[in-house]
């Protein structure tokens, strides 16, 4: 029998999920293991193997495709441990990417943390500051060479490199996606005297307008290559051993998985490469419960992760923010905050406050309870003091948590507040749930859309237990709970497809000639097509989708809408700019389009999926035909003022049907699913878990 593995290397846990021929699924979860992350992996795929009943050799020599989604490129970005990186650009122009933006000092900050001055700094270059350098050229907005590269200053620079033992440079000249022959010749010269060097073209890498932030996505590319390079060869070469005798293939940030080898030349491509899974997972179960606006909500160990799919397509972010840079690689949405079972608890100094996060245990120590030399309470050790989680049968009774541990740790904050232990701990789980709760409605209603028209899915090794907490005050009335949601962004990497996106700049005013702009989108699906082809020389099903990013004039940002009609006449035109009124009313309010501004061309996006035959799943379990006698352990409530005796149920004894109100905690072999007073919940034909709020999601 031939397997699709996928695994999802996040920061406290690896995660597995193995689909079969005739669609049985099983999963395995192991410890992440920095920083030899891909340790990690191969024991997630161990673990779900000695499920199996399998030897790790005999599940990895029966494998037709392993899919893998990393925070190796993140976490070096986040610690600042990429290799010696030099920057080289248009003369005059050095400058460029430490001055930024002017918002740069507060990218990616929460509303909070704008209003903290001492948190307006600049981010931490992710390059070496001291090699920046201008070489004497220059190209013009439409491509005409206005200087010639010079040699002889490109000379003079390379030889200050060597002397710096610098690793990689990140080339972005000005103008330079316009015309990227003097990009090419600088390569061209580096590699001959230093083919070790790893150079990156901005003109190849994101050939878009914005000279700050396509410097700065450049330099991050070149900043992250040797080390996710490393850690790629690593994993290859540690599967090649245990048996696996195919090329693997790496989750990206736009939604599709790639070649190992162009995960190597494009590491900013792999930046959100985990989340981007679980939101393209919930886009496929979507599709077969026949919901098509979903909000995800991935709860791990260190983060929590919110994404968005309208219409059955994942949202694209319009200018991701990573460490303070603003990143013009296109990647599918995924705003994150520090919040998540290993954040850790504090009092701040000058006010008395309770804080959670955005410091976090993370894999190693990880929370007290795990018995890893933790000190500081967490979320984790608050769900466990209050009684949330079983202690006996935590990762399906392989590890034993240490609730007196976490108790302990918990006493000397509960007596600097004067509280006691347990409204200590639900302070800091409310807390928590509210950081997500605010993210939640941040990613919907600043959009435009109203939270309550969504579905949302709960996932993560945190996020059943936490989902009641940050849907309440939302507007939200139901959540859906996958039966692998503890596993989910690997289960939707091994479903996802090889894809590839194309972005460029085009700056056209409409209405404009059909052929100029179906030929510019033509050039960028031959490009999107190129890197398919890297996986495989040709596919059975090749699906395309096409966007033309429009503004009206005067405005920054351009609205993606879907052009998936040929441009052949001025009737298509029209077409197109109907549908942009009708896109941007949706995003912004009715009455909002105003034609008579004038609208204008600013970017074009081509998506190509080579679409794969559905890997079907058979969920397991249910066996049971009449509800299980559950076991009950004694649970702390805000709503019952102390502690209460709460059903616990394992979720394969559940039959489906299963049915009832809240409270009751529900635990399987890799989460909890706390199920609140005011929540009920449901067991449909897919073994989803199925949660509503019986007051219709509004505060309480």
């Amino acid at each position: 029998m031939n397997y699709y593995v996928a695994v999802d290397s996040g920061g406290t846990f690896s995660d597995c999920v193995v689909i079969g021929e005739s669609g049985e699924m099983w999963t395995g979860k192991a410890p992440s293991t920095p920083p030899s992350f891909q340790l990690g992996v191969v024991d997630a795929v161990r673990d779900a193997a000695s499920v199996m009943g399998m030897s790790l050799q005999e599940l990895l020599g029966s494998t037709a495709l392993f899919s893998h989604g990393t925070t190796v490129a993140t976490n070096a970005l986040l610690t600042r441990q990429g290799c010696r990186t030099a920057v080289i650009t248009t003369r005059g122009h050095e400058d460029a990417i430490l001055i930024g933006r002017t918002y740069q000092k507060v990218a990616g900050l929460s509303s909070d943390e704008v209003m903290d001055y001492s948190r307006h700094e600049k981010a931490t270059p992710a390059y070496d500051p001291r090699y920046v350098r201008g070489v004497v050229e220059r190209v013009d907005y439409a491509g005409n060479i206005v200087v010639p590269l010079s040699m002889v200053s490109l000379a003079a620079i390379e030889g200050e490199l060597e002397a710096a033992g610098i690793e990689a440079v990140a080339v972005s000249l000005l103008w330079s996606f316009a015309n990227p022959q003097h990009e090419r010749q600088i390569r061209d010269y580096l590699l001959e005297r230093h083919p070790q060097w790893v150079v990156t073209l901005s003109s190849e890498l994101t050939p878009v307008i914005g000279e700050y932030e396509r410097t700065a996505t450049t330099a991050i590319n070149a900043y992250l290559s040797i080390e996710t390079k490393t850690y790629m060869n690593k994993l290859k070469s540690l599967l090649a051993e245990e048996g696996y005798r195919h090329r693997p293939l790496v989750m990206k940030s736009s939604g599709g998985i790639a070649s190992i080898e162009h995960a190597m030349e494009t590491p900013v491509a792999l930046l959100t490469s985990g989340p981007a899974g679980g939101v393209m997972g919930a886009a496929t179960l979507g599709g077969r419960l026949g919901q098509r606006n979903i909000l995800t909500t991935d709860v791990g160990g260190t983060s929590f992760d919110v994404g968005m799919i309208v219409q059955g397509e994942p949202v694209f972010a319009q200018s991701p923010v990573f460490s303070k840079y603003q990143v013009t690689y296109p990647m599918i949405e995924v705003d994150s905050i520090g919040a998540g079972g290993g954040s850790i608890a504090w009092v701040e100094e000058g006010t008395g406050l309770l804080k959670v996060g955005p410091r976090s245990a993370g894999a190693v120590p990880g929370p007290v309870c795990y018995g890893r030399g933790g000190t500081q309470p967490t979320v984790t050790d608050a769900n466990l003091v209050l009684g949330r989680m079983n202690p006996d049968f935590f990762l399906g009774g392989k590890h034993r948590l240490d609730a007196a541990g976490a108790r302990r740790s918990m006493e000397p904050l509960a007596a600097r507040l004067g509280i006691g232990v347990e409204e200590l701990a639900l302070g800091i789980v409310e807390i928590a749930d509210s950081h997500m709760g605010d993210l939640v409605r941040k990613m919907s209603v600043e959009k435009g859309y109203d939270p309550a028209s969504f579905a949302l899915y709960a996932f993560g090794g945190a996020g059943p237990l936490h989902v009641c907490g940050y849907t309440r005050g939302t507007g939200i009335e139901t959540a859906v709970i996958p039966p692998m949601s503890s596993v989910f962004s690997a289960y939707g990497i091994v479903q996802s497809d090889p894809a590839a996106v194309a972005e460029e700049t085009l700056t056209l005013v409409l209405p404009c000639e059909p052929a100029a702009l179906a030929s510019a989108l033509g050039r960028l699906q031959e490009r999107a097509l190129a890197e398919l082809r890297d996986i495989a020389a040709s596919f059975e099903t090749i699906e395309i989708r096409r966007e033309v990013l429009i503004r009206y004039q005067g405005q920054k940002q351009g609205v993606p809408v879907a052009c998936d009609y040929p441009l052949q006449s001025a009737a298509d035109i029209q077409r197109l700019m109907d549908d942009y009124d009708r896109v941007y009313e949706q995003q912004y309010g009715k009455g909002t389009a105003y034609r008579k501004a004038g609208l204008r061309i600013s970017g074009l996006r081509v998506k190509a999926a080579a679409v794969q035959p559905p890997r079907s799943y058979s969920p397991g379990g249910g066996r049971a035909v009449a509800e299980p006698e559950p076991q009950y352990r004694d649970v702390y409530y805000r709503e019952t003022g102390g502690w209460r005796a709460t059903p616990f149920y394992v979720f394969d004894e559940l039959p489906v049907g299963f049915d009832r109100q809240g409270p009751a905690i529900i635990i399987s072999n890799h989460t909890t699913i706390y199920v609140a007073p005011d929540y009920s919940v449901r067991l449909d034909e897919g073994r989803n878990l199925v949660l509503t709020n019986n007051e219709g999601g509004d505060a309480t």
